[in-house]
């Protein structure tokens, strides 16, 4: 969410007219980007806007400008441009509009637009404005500017140019004294052709707009000025010489048929007029300079512009275009008297509106808009919004405002003024709050009702709430409810999420029911009607539920608070907790105990992991020579995908070489160098190349580690890692040292045994990655690492070790008397706070996230090798990864393509298992975006190919999806064949034009649809909201029926009219039903599977672009945590193998890489394609020159009797 207020469109518009680019670093703010100060009540008013500022009156520059027409509404494609320019101050103003569809933001805000009636503009802080270092500020000014609205695709771009003539050539031209010196002068050159009189100030202006004008509109015979020219002479001289050279001019000496030298001056040749959207040349610069010398010849006063030979030039005001631009030319505006009217023309508004991004003039209505939309994007200061609206509701006296700010004050919105009191109610100085967390605000809190009279409980509660409010802070708000009332807060009293199931309920209710048993009952029913669970209602009112629920895997390793499920677990450490949790709760020993020893199986099973004294019946990892073989990469906090991501990228042989040898490739980090690099649409700045290039060098390190590595494996280091996580140009800083003390209580129990890692006894934490394609809140960080656990000084073991279990160290016999006393140690084991950090980084995002925050780093550090459309860097990257992709749109019998570079395809399994052709046919498939069956001709359909190809494909597989408000995984099966033909997918093929292609995509198309209402159906037949299939309801209610007919048989007492009626056949009728339903359900798969056959015929002899399989990222888990590795294929050694971390193994079976198992099957995340003739290439999977190892021999000499002079002999204890 953004914390940057915005501006409505009419507000940025008068701002726009009040901003001088010339005073504003002395105004210490940029009146048009900067939000307003807050405004004091209780301050000296001030101006708002700096006396200095020209108050500008822009006038059109029509055969600059693209103008919106009056009564057309933009659509889809528009772009406007209004290209003006101040008469006062000569400043340029290009304002672009642009309504070009931007995804799913389609709908434009408009007056007639519900709840939207005017755009409201937030500033993209992406300032490209040249600095001069100097201080000088005639410098270009951009600005970018997005709507706020969630459907609205505006986007707003504002640049301001200085004037093309500054004050300098201004006084060359029209100074007085070096007007006469010219003439002194032309006198001396050619005293044939002096004059008598001395050129008038205004002649510069007149004759140069002349000049300029005739290049604009070149006619024979009037290119060329000769310096002799009487009045070129006497009005420019020889001083001039500058300005000419800065508009085109050109200087010649030529030679006359008698031999003499003659000087003289061409007119600029611009190019012939453009586009008006077209990026500005020579012509616009001229077109610039004639809009300047007409405003400068206005100000003359008319009795000296008298036989002025230019044509005046009279401009319109562009104030209407801009409005009509921006959407804003006739917005509701509140009734006003002549004497307000008058008023408000010669004074600035209120501060209030200011702040709230509105004017003065707003209807009511507007102004309640304003606040909406300010609130919404700023949510830190809504106290101050509400301040805003609260105070021009009383100085309006509106009925209107008044009522809606009495309803927002009774649903929780305060002033600052009533912030501030709750904070000193508290205790807290307001000024120190920002810097206060939620948590230490809690606790001042409770400190302080200790300290109160009961009476004053309740009003205290109310002061918590008000902070809660304006901080929005749901963890202060439930503290001040003191109840339970949502669903939400059921969870978060129980410390659970919405995925937990009921039996995680019943297992927190046992933990925290002590001393709160009323507030966890009312926490439980609300989760049980919530969730219509039967179950949970059971619980509650018998204390057990009916039938015992099986646990699966997850359960029991959450259920022993273990976090990470993917890792070897130290089997002496897991029985220490189990004893540690039966003993605090033996109510609940039987399902510790099952969890335990389903946890034992698991690790038996998956990770070879046996207690002391069983036979372990797998055979030993196999071993490979170093020189042969890739090394592994140990994860060192949630960073197992990183890890695959990370070989991956080592086998691709450019990137690898570029990474290697990257000073040769370094950008050139100085403002000037970066002005017009662009990566991903966006700007670069200095910083954020310095951290992309600081993480090129962390990556050449672990690039020369895992060449010359005498190992197995290599440790990342924590660095690199944080930089490639790192989102929004944030790099994780080292934390200060957090201190914990003890494992807590279980019902206010002290908790004794094993320390684990600090944050991870706060709650509990999920697995080693979070799976999905979109971000899902967490209720806690999450952690996939514990660190060692310290169970005295002298022994120490890892519940995570990766080999085998530790064992004790030997040790002495004990001394005779126990040790003195030593300083009292902090009990809990403090885990390295970057790791820590990282990994809750790592949880925080997605798979193809991270690939792609790389890629961004990498054409950051690196210099472009061109320029792309956009102003996007063509680099390496660009050139091995990105795809020029089209998206052809049609919508009212007008089709229109849009070409983008994307890096990755993203596409759906689609809850069924098929192969990727299938998958990838829908995302290029056509698709109807409004589909009206009124309207069958106006449909709005769009489909994709692509125009140029990338050498490497990545496919990213969308595995999250959600179903009711939770996020689950989806597991179907993606099949994968060695080769993909891209073919269809293309634009056009070796074989087959585009036109071609095209009828057979329609073919295509049409299976499509088959397709679509087949899994519509589907979905009617297996989704229904008793949570089981349609043939099992209609079977149910046969049975239910059944019994109905029974019942009315065997009753014996006579029933009156309206007794249930009996009907015989119904059941059977039923029964048959839901046969002929579940026949229906099984046969749909296969007539799918059929149709995904015949789209497949149709491209069976597109075979001209293939694409060899090189790497398959895969994950097991569920939608909220899981493992990650990947499969790579060695196309040199013919050899698939297995990156699991610091584990690379041989695929012996290929199976494994195309083929799903049974039971918890490993997905597909992301998938990646090389161009066959190319493999070779780009490709190479093993690059190994180990280094020797150190040796370990230790040479043995006796030791100089100086050595031993000092050393105290003991027998083993301390002497008394």
């Amino acid at each position: 969410m953004s914390s940057r207020p915005g501006k409505t469109a009419p507000r940025l518009l008068q701002d726009l007219l009040t901003y001088d680019p010339r005073h504003e670093e002395r105004a210490g703010r940029n009146l048009l980007i900067d939000p307003p100060p807050h405004h004091d009540p209780d301050a000296e008013p001030a101006a708002a806007v700096p006396y200095r500022n020209c108050r500008h009156s822009f006038m059109t520059k029509h055969e600059q400008s693209v103008l919106p027409k009056a009564g057309e509404d933009p659509d889809h494609d528009t772009i406007y441009k209004v290209a003006s320019f101040c008469q006062k101050c000569r400043w340029h103003l290009d304002l672009v509009v642009d309504f070009r569809d931007n995804g799913s933001k389609i709908s434009p805000c408009h007056t007639a637009t519900e709840g939207y009636p005017i755009h409201h503009f937030i500033y993209q802080v992406e300032d490209t404005s040249q600095r001069d270092p100097f201080g000088n500020q005639s410098v270009p000014r951009n600005y970018r500017f997005l709507c706020s609205a969630p459907k609205c695709p505006v986007e707003l771009k504002i640049r301001m140019l200085p004037p093309r003539f500054n004050e300098h050539y201004i006084s060359l031209m029209t100074n007085r004294a070096l007007l006469r010196k010219r003439l002194e002068s032309s006198r001396q050159i050619d005293p044939a052709r002096a004059d008598d009189l001395m050129a008038r100030s205004v002649d510069a202006f007149d004759f140069l707009s002349t000049y300029l004008q005739d290049s604009l509109q070149p006619k024979t015979g009037k290119s060329r000025i000769p310096l002799l020219n009487r009045k070129f002479l006497k009005t420019f001289g020889r001083d001039c010489d500058q300005i000419l050279k800065d508009l085109g001019f050109t200087h010649s000496i030529e030679v006359e048929d008698d031999g003499t030298n003659v000087e003289a001056w061409y007119l600029p040749r611009p190019p012939p007029a453009s586009h008006a959207l077209d990026q500005d040349n020579e012509r616009t610069k001229i077109e610039d300079a004639r809009h300047e010398l007409g405003a400068l010849i206005l100000k003359f006063p008319e009795s000296e512009r008298t036989g002025a030979k230019n044509p005046m030039m009279h401009p319109q005001p562009s104030l209407t275009e801009i409005q009509r631009a921006l959407g804003c030319l006739d917005y509701a505006k509140r009734y006003m008297t002549r004497s307000e009217s008058r008023s408000t023309n010669h004074e600035e508004d209120h501060p209030y509106y200011a702040g709230l991004g509105a004017v003065g003039d707003f209807a009511d209505s507007l102004l309640l808009f304003a606040w909406a939309r300010q609130t919404a994007v700023d949510t830190v200061n809504s106290t101050y919004y509400f301040e805003c609206l609260q105070s021009i509701a009383i100085g309006r006296n509106s009925q209107m405002l008044g009522e809606h700010v009495q309803m927002l004050a009774s649903q929780g919105h305060t002033n600052r003024k009533e912030v501030a009191k709750a904070y000193s109610a508290l205790g807290i100085d307001p000024a120190h709050s920002a810097h206060l967390t939620d948590d230490i605000i809690i606790g001042q809190f409770r400190a302080r009702l200790q300290d109160i009279a009961p009476s004053a409980v309740e009003g205290t509660r109310n002061m918590l709430r008000v902070i809660g409010a304006a901080r929005h802070s749901e963890l202060i708000q439930l503290e001040a409810s003191n109840a339970i009332r949502t669903y939400s807060q059921a969870l978060s009293w129980l410390d659970l999420d919405e995925g937990q199931p009921d039996e995680f309920v019943e297992t927190m209710f046992t933990v925290k029911k002590e001393g709160n048993e009323d507030i966890a009952r009312r926490a439980v029913q609300i989760i049980a009607e919530h969730r219509k669970s039967q179950r949970l209602m059971d619980f509650l009112k018998t204390g057990h539920v009916s039938e015992e629920a099986e646990m699966d895997v997850a359960e029991a390793y959450a259920f022993l608070g273990i976090n990470e499920r993917a890792e070897r677990l130290s089997l002496d450490v897991l029985q220490a907790q189990l004893m540690t949790w039966t003993t605090g709760n033996p109510e609940n020993a039987a399902k510790y105990e099952k969890a335990y020893q389903m946890i034992l199986k698991d690790q038996q099973e998956n990770h070879k992991n046996v207690a002391d004294g069983q036979h372990d019946p797998y055979p030993p990892r196999k071993k490979y020579p170093l020189e042969i073989w890739p090394v592994g990469c140990q994860n060192i906090g949630n960073t197992c995908y990183l890890n695959s991501v990370l070989q991956f990228l080592f086998t691709i042989k450019p990137v690898r070489e570029m990474i290697l040898n990257c000073d040769g490739y370094m950008q050139e980090c100085t403002p000037k160098a970066l002005e017009t690099k662009r990566v991903g649409r966006s700007a670069v700045t200095v910083e954020k190349v310095q951290k992309a290039q600081e993480f090129v060098r962390e990556l050449r390190k672990l690039f020369n580690l895992m060449i010359t590595a005498p190992s197995e494996t290599v440790l990342p280091e924590i660095r690199l890692a944080s930089l490639a996580l790192a989102k929004n140009d944030t790099i994780i800083e080292k934390p200060t040292q957090n201190h914990t003390f003890g494992l807590g209580d279980i019902g206010g129990k002290p908790v004794s045994g094993p320390m684990p890692n600090p944050d991870a006894v706060a709650q509990p934490e999920l697995a080693d990655s979070v799976m999905g394609d979109d971000e899902i809140t967490k209720k806690s960080d999450t952690s996939s690492t514990v660190a060692e656990i310290d169970l005295d000084d002298d022994r120490a073991l890892d519940i995570t070790s990766n080999g085998d279990v530790e064992q004790p160290v030997s040790q002495p016999p004990p001394p005779t008397r126990p040790p003195p006393v030593p300083p009292r140690p902090n009990v809990a084991v403090q885990a390295n706070p970057e790791v820590k950090a990282l990994e809750a980084v790592a949880q925080q995002q997605d798979a193809a996230e991270i690939l792609n925050n790389i890629f961004d780093l990498l054409s950051c550090a690196m210099k472009g090798e061109g320029t792309l459309r956009d102003g996007e860097q063509q680099d390496m990257i660009k050139k091995l990864f990105f795809s020029d992709v089209t998206t052809v749109r049609t919508s009212k019998g007008v089709t229109a393509r849009n070409s983008a570079l994307q890096d990755n395809h993203l596409i759906s399994p689609g809850n069924r298992d098929r192969p990727l052709y299938a998958a990838l046919d829908d995302e290029f498939g056509k698709a109807v975006l409004d589909d009206n069956p009124s309207e069958k001709t106006q449909q709005t359909t769009k489909y994709e190919y692509i125009e140029h190809a990338s050498p490497i494909q990545i496919v990213n597989v969308r595995r999250l999806v959600f179903e009711e408000g939770r996020s689950k995984k989806d597991h179907s099966h993606v099949g994968l064949d060695d080769t993909l033909y891209l073919d269809r997918y293309l634009k056009q093929t070796t074989s087959l034009s585009e036109e071609e292609l095209l009828q057979r995509r329609e073919r295509q198309w049409n299976l499509q649809r088959n397709l679509k209402e087949m899994e519509a159906r589907k979905a009617e037949l297996n989704q229904t909201e008793l949570k089981i299939t349609l043939p099992e309801v209609v079977d149910g209610a046969a049975n239910f029926v059944e019994d109905l007919n029974k019942t009315s048989e065997e009753t014996l007492i006579d029933l009156d009219e309206d007794s249930i009626p009996n009907y015989p056949n119904l059941a059977g009728e039923m029964r048959e039903g839901a046969s002929e339903l579940q026949k229906e359900a099984d046969t749909l798969d296969e007539k799918m599977k059929e149709i995904d056959k015949k789209t497949n015929d149709l491209f069976a002899d597109c075979k001209g672009h293939p694409y060899r399989l090189h790497s398959v990222f895969m994950h097991r888990g569920s939608a909220t945590g899981g493992h990650y590795w990947i499969f790579i294929h060695d196309f040199q050694n013919k050899v698939w193998r297995k990156y699991n971390d610091e584990r690379v193994d041989e695929v012996e079976d290929l199976d494994d890489i195309f083929k799903q198992e049974g039971a918890n099957p490993a997905t597909s995340t992301g998938i990646v394609y090389v161009r066959d003739d190319l493999v070779m290439d780009l490709t190479e999977a093993v690059k190994r020159d180990p280094a020797k190892p150190p040796s370990n021999e230790v040479e043995m000499k006796d030791a100089g009797s100086a050595e031993f002079e000092d050393v105290e002999i003991i027998n083993g204890v301390e002497e008394s």
